[in-house]
């Protein structure tokens, strides 16, 4: 019998693009452990095969010798590549039998069609605005999402307008910003035994395309113009871009406070500490877009395949050896099923690992904060039962009283003391810090802690979502991460199934007179709360 497409799927099905003004996009690179690293992290990037875009709509892979993220003083973009992939299967067999492919012409026309049978939809939306005022006359993307054929290989242009009933349109109808372009490629015949050294790693005949964001620029009302060379309360909206409607309502608008943080935002009062402040009428040109790609298949009422991918543009990452202790990737998986299963499956040595690397991307990331500009700020303070009895000797971190990291903090222990601050250690708590993150990613040294305190992790650790009574803005217990925010503003925390797994480990090498009788890891009840009402809220339901 006859085998046919079952379904389709988009690989990467989220990817993140990122601004840039290079014409030049990023070549790819990976992480890879580092021997001699150009800095003391575990990690730097390293090239990996990137595809150039030829003449005629093709991909030629290359192996970069170096990594280059500037031209100049311009930044090269992030412009992610998609491939379709199709699922292959005999007509009515269950799903367990159909096997991956990558969706290319000599599969299409083994089902009696060409590339002119897929259609790719893009539909691209900046809504910051929009939120900020409670206001989707101010969203702006594409209206409609542009739609290309398979067979079209040329480049398109995303148009971000203002929505066509919109009373006033804040982007005029002869004018639209850049949203990036979408171009579908054309596939070649993949070569085989013939010496070229990345036809096992890369495959040119799959059909994918790529989406190249926008260059990172800021449009505004004429009133937000400014010459160059006169950065008039740090706005910089070229006159050339300043043709937003005033009269829309973000112009001298007061942002309903819905948004955390909320003076992300240029405005029109240069006072820091006024309050509500009216918006200057400053747009970017990030989005976020949704893909979705469809197969037409020949024959009569059979319902078209249908996939999806989501991009999201973000602002250039200026750490890239750097890895997140906690990623997007660490994120999804807390919103599927089977995690608990997957921990509980993993040896001990498996579980090992993971910990140390975990310690090792917390490191990466220590690295990068100036802890002394936090303290030096004053604006973070201790709540009263976390303060120590007795200060810290020796340690000369003592002012202002309440504040966190000082010698009062009880988070902090007798054996952490901070030198004065001078020209050979210009930063102390940042080199505390460092220097003790950097120790603890060792698995025996972490090990050596939990032995002689064995409680010592649960109560630097902050649970999933956890907020203790009394914090805020402003007053925190200074429990790990400390400083970082979700995108809800509360403290940021290890994903549900990272702090299960961490836990469990600490439980398995904790001294046999310390364990506790459970070995699952316990959450509290706050905690527990919180996490249905985020799960609850990702999967449109209402609380």
């Amino acid at each position: 019998m006859a085998r046919t497409i079952q379904a389709i799927f988009i690989d990467p099905p989220i990817a993140v693009a990122r601004l840039g003004g290079s014409n030049a996009p990023q070549d790819a690179f990976r992480w890879v452990e580092a021997v001699n690293p150009r800095s003391d992290g575990n990690t730097v990037i390293a090239p990996w095969w990137t595809l150039d875009i030829l003449g005629d709509a093709t991909v030629e892979p290359r192996m970069p010798t170096s990594i280059r993220l500037r031209d100049g003083e311009l930044i090269r973009p992030v412009a992610p590549f998609f491939e379709i992939w199709a699922l292959v299967g005999e007509p009515g067999s269950p799903s367990s039998q159909w096997r991956e492919e990558p969706l290319t012409p000599k599969l299409l026309h083994a089902c009696r069609t060409d590339e002119s049978a897929l259609a790719i939809q893009i539909d691209a939306k900046n809504r910051k605005v929009a939120r900020r005022m409670v206001d989707d006359n101010l969203v702006f993307g594409t209206f409609p999402a542009l739609t290309v054929r398979g067979d079209d290989h040329s480049v398109q242009t995303l148009r971000g307008a203002s929505p066509p009933d919109a009373p006033v349109a804040m982007i005029p109808d002869d004018q639209f910003i850049p949203l990036g372009t979408i171009q579908v490629l054309r596939s070649r015949d993949q070569p085989h035994d013939t010496g070229a050294e990345w036809e096992n790693a890369v495959n040119v005949e799959v059909i994918r395309f790529r989406y190249v964001p926008a260059r990172g620029r800021f449009y505004g009302p004429c009133e937000a113009a400014v010459d160059a060379g006169k950065d008039k309360h740090g706005v910089a909206v070229e006159k050339i871009n300043a043709f937003l409607d005033p009269e829309a309502g973000w112009f001298n608008g007061r942002p309903q406070g819905t948004v955390v943080p909320s003076d992300t935002y240029d405005t029109l009062v240069p006072d820091p500490n006024a309050e509500n402040k009216p918006s200057l009428g400053v747009v970017d040109d990030t989005c976020e877009a949704r893909v979705t790609v469809t197969l037409t298949l020949p024959g009569k009422g059979r319902t078209p395949h249908v996939a999806n991918a989501n991009i999201f543009v973000a602002p250039p990452d200026f750490a890239p050896d750097r890895r997140p202790f906690l990623s997007a990737a660490d994120e999804l998986q807390d919103r599927g099923s089977g995690m608990a299963e997957r921990n509980a499956a993993l040896s001990d040595s498996e579980r090992e690992k993971w910990v140390q690397d975990l310690f090792e991307r917390i490191y990466e990331t220590v690295s990068l904060f100036n802890l002394d500009h936090f303290h030096n700020q004053g604006s973070v303070t201790l709540l009263k039962h976390k303060l120590r009895r007795r200060a810290i000797p020796g340690d000369h971190v003592t002012t202002p009283p309440r504040a966190a990291m000082t010698n009062r903090d009880r988070l902090r222990t007798d054996s952490d003391r901070v030198p004065l601050r001078s020209s050979v250690m210009p930063l102390p708590l940042y080199e505390l810090a460092r220097t003790r993150h950097l120790s603890i990613q060792d698995i025996d040294v972490l090990k050596t802690l939990i032995d002689e305190h064995p409680d010592r992790l649960e109560k630097l650790i902050r649970q999933p979502f956890q907020i203790e009574p009394g914090e805020n803005d402003t007053n925190t217990t200074m429990r790990m991460p400390p400083f970082m925010r979700n995108s809800n503003a509360f403290p940021l925390t290890l994903s549900a199934w990272q702090y299960d797994l961490l836990m469990q480990w600490v439980e398995s090498v904790r001294p046999a007179r310390k364990r506790t009788r459970a070995s699952a890891p316990r959450i509290s009840h706050r905690a527990s709360a919180r996490l249905e009402l985020v799960l609850k809220r990702l999967n449109g339901q209402r609380s």
